[in-house]
């Protein structure tokens, strides 16, 4: 059983050695076409691969390529421009022709034979396209933020804020004083000119009776005495004169029958005497009446615009104290840097404060003068029937029948009336003296603020007289006037290429000639530095560095070359006027903007003295402040202020520093002024058209036609190893960024870079 399952097994075996035999030689090439078939399709794959990774790679170098190109190009910045004021712009050289020699260079291929090039592309086409001139607004102030952003914020807050920081309260304090006391000023001199315009008109009221008292008796007296018949020179003269009259009368109505009558003409020319003297009675008293209403119509005019002027004076000292802020919310306070040495006792301005209510008038003194006015009425309205009485008794005189002792007494009775009247209320009359002096007792220190109006209006007539010097030094100057009006052109064209509308106002350059006017600008400016230190503090930061800048890179002028100038000399005028020209005064020229060669200097000093002027003025108010009256205590300080600042301005030419203030030892420097003015109205776009006009004056770079921003057009292309069609047909499902034209590969890059 066991050899029968072996002998099959074996025959089984055999026959299917003989079946695979006969189907061997059909299937042989089968084998070789699948794998033809698959080597082709790995190939492909591997073929394209390839490319692909040839692109991706080609894009990246592209890339780096075009970054380096345009960043080798803008690598050609004008050196003069960033080496003289730290800014960056393309230079002279042409852009395009830079950009091709920097990409030859990198595609150049290397001299070896046995070199393989996996990524050999070559460019197709390069071009730039130039934006962002430096001359418009945007991009200069964004370059200056630049390069200020380190700088400004150290200068600054070291060197200027910190030194003015310890005297913020009290100069606060005083400018308040200044602006509140300079209101009132002019409003109580009105007042006390109506006051004593009132008085005026009461005297003349009173004064326009000297006439009737005249016609009454000339020169009045206590008594009249008997006389004989004669000339008339008053009233009194027709009763004096009535005994003789009725003598001569009854010596001839008694005569001898036979004799003529011996006063005929006497008689008859005294009756005509006394009628022609009683007539012009009516028009003295209405002539008195009428002047006399017309003057206490004034009186009462000059009274009522007095309590108006008063009512004001009062309003805006209510105001003031309404508006203005307490020393402890001083601002500078939250200054967040270190003040420096030296401290300012605001004590003598408080107690300042106490005091000004003693410039008004109260309700009591001005109904006192009401009174007085109403008081003098009624002693008027007692005149006329009593005058009008005298004049019916003299009538008498015209008949035979008269009382001469009636006459004399109402004469005396008139005269009495009117002389008291007169003498109460006219010229140095007793009543009128003692409203005088009511009114008197406030004007305590007028006299003496006066005398000192007088002397600060002198002493601030030299510092104007030593600017008048300063901005006649131009005059003659022929040579920079060139400059200025390229610079004037320089500027204007700058102004129209950033399509900017502008008024250029320029900063005032004068001193007021009223030294209350002159005190009060002063501390209005000083005022508006303060806020601007507290505006950057605040993280005005821009305007900051916009006014670092100015002064860090353009030079300002040599003020020690006014020092002979300042001290009255004429000697060195020839050297000072080299000094005029546009280059010498940038920072001038770039705060205040005159194109002429004195006026950027005069403009500067003027500041200068204004600031110094708000300065000592604080000081003459704690020197001062014992004059008690706080309108004298403003003239007493205004004069010590002028004083010392001229004298700051001596100093300042020979030494180009002067102490902050008597009670602060900080040094500020000619430089330092004009950075604070420059951080107090400038910083703006009409200052940075300056700047550039000034570049290009001094350059000779346009910077309008600078460019700071660049963008690049690179074209480059690559031959493909492979299968161009089957590359560009992934385009569709994988995509790639550039184009396969034929068997080349072509690709665009937009690079931009700006400084």
């Amino acid at each position: 059983m066991r050899s029968i399952f072996t002998s099959c097994l074996a025959s089984g075996k055999n026959r299917k050695r003989k079946m695979q035999g006969q189907h061997e030689g059909k299937t042989e090439g089968s084998v070789s076409i699948f794998l033809i078939m698959v080597l082709a399709f790995v190939f492909l794959f591997t073929a394209v691969l390839i490319d692909y990774a040839r692109i991706a790679a080609f894009n990246v170098q592209e890339e780096r390529l075009a970054r380096a190109s345009v960043r080798s190009v803008m690598s050609s910045y004008d050196v003069e421009l960033r080496e003289k004021y730290g800014l960056f712009a393309f230079g002279e050289s042409d852009g395009d022709i830079l950009l091709s020699k920097v990409l030859n260079d990198n595609l150049h291929k290397s001299g070896r034979s046995d070199a393989f090039n996996l990524i050999p592309f070559a460019l197709e086409s390069s071009s730039l396209e130039w934006s962002r001139p430096l001359g418009s607004y945007e991009v200069a102030r964004r370059q200056i933020l630049e390069e200020m952003k380190y700088k400004a914020p150290i200068d600054f807050a070291l060197e200027l804020a910190g030194k003015f920081k310890p005297m913020s309260g009290v100069m606060e304090e005083a400018s308040r004083a200044t602006t509140l006391l300079s209101k009132l000023q002019p409003l109580y001199d009105e007042r006390e000119e109506a006051l004593d315009l009132m008085l005026e008109r009461r005297s003349q009221a009173a004064e326009s009776g000297r006439r009737l008292l005249q016609w009454i008796m000339n020169p009045p007296g206590e008594s009249i005495s008997v006389s004989s018949l004669g000339s008339m020179q008053s009233a009194a003269d027709i009763s004096a004169q009535y005994s003789d009259y009725l003598g001569k009368y009854y010596d001839d109505l008694y005569r001898d029958s036979k004799k003529p009558a011996k006063y005929t003409y006497q008689l008859s020319l005294y009756q005509s005497r006394t009628t022609e003297m009683l007539s012009r009675l009516p028009a003295l008293l209405t002539a008195f009446r009428e002047d006399h209403e017309r003057s206490m119509e004034g009186a009462k005019e000059a009274l009522k615009k007095a309590q108006q002027l008063n009512d004001e004076m009062r309003n805006v000292l209510e105001q003031s104290r309404m508006e203005g802020g307490d020393l402890s919310n001083d601002p500078a306070n939250n200054w967040d840097i270190p003040a420096s040495s030296g401290e300012i006792s605001s004590d003598p301005l408080k107690k300042l404060r106490e005091q000004e209510d003693a410039l008004i008038l109260t309700s009591t003194d001005l109904s006192q003068m009401e009174n007085n006015i109403s008081t003098q009425q009624s002693a008027f309205e007692t005149i006329e029937p009593i005058v009008a009485g005298m004049s019916g008794v003299l009538y008498e005189a015209l008949s035979d029948n008269g009382d001469s002792y009636r006459m004399i007494s109402s004469v005396l009775e008139a005269t009495r009336v009117v002389k008291n009247y007169v003498q109460n209320y006219g010229e140095k009359g007793n009543v009128i003296a003692n409203d005088v002096a009511l009114i008197e007792q406030h004007r305590s220190s007028d006299k003496e603020r006066k005398q000192l109006e007088r002397e600060a209006k002198s002493k601030l007539g030299e510092a104007k007289a030593l600017l008048d010097k300063i901005r006649m030094m131009g005059n003659g100057v022929t040579d920079s006037l060139k400059d200025y009006q390229t610079l004037r052109q320089y500027y204007e064209e700058n102004i129209a290429f950033n399509e900017e509308i502008v008024s250029d106002p320029l900063v005032k350059s004068e001193v007021s000639s009223n030294i209350y006017a002159a005190g009060s600008s002063a501390m209005e400016d000083m005022d508006g530095i303060y806020a601007a230190m507290g505006g950057i503090m605040a993280g005005a930061r821009d305007k900051l560095f916009q006014t670092e800048y100015s002064a860090l890179y353009f030079q300002h002028f040599d003020v020690s070359k006014l020092a002979t100038l300042a001290q009255g000399s004429v000697e060195d005028t020839d050297k000072l006027k080299e000094q005029l020209n546009p280059q010498a005064q940038e920072l001038e020229y770039i705060l205040y903007g005159f194109y002429n060669p004195a006026g950027n200097v005069a403009a500067a000093y003027a500041e200068i003295f204004a600031m110094r002027l708000s300065i000592r003025t604080m000081e003459g108010f704690i020197e001062k402040a014992s004059l008690g009256n706080p309108l004298a205590v403003l003239a007493a300080a205004l004069l010590y202020g002028i004083q010392q600042a001229i004298q700051d301005m001596l100093l300042l030419c020979e030494k180009d520093s002067i102490p902050l203030s008597k009670y602060l030892p900080a040094q500020l420097t000619y430089r330092d002024h004009l950075r604070l003015f420059m951080m107090m109205h400038g910083g703006g776009n009409v200052q940075l058209s300056r700047m550039l006009a000034l570049i290009r004056l001094n350059t000779g770079i346009n910077t309008e036609e600078r460019s700071t921003y660049v963008s690049s057009n690179i074209k480059l292309k690559m031959r493909l190893w492979f299968l161009p069609g089957v590359v560009k047909l992934l385009d569709y499902s994988a995509g790639y960024s550039g184009k396969v034209q034929g068997r080349t590969y072509m690709r665009e890059v937009k690079i931009d870079f700006s400084y």
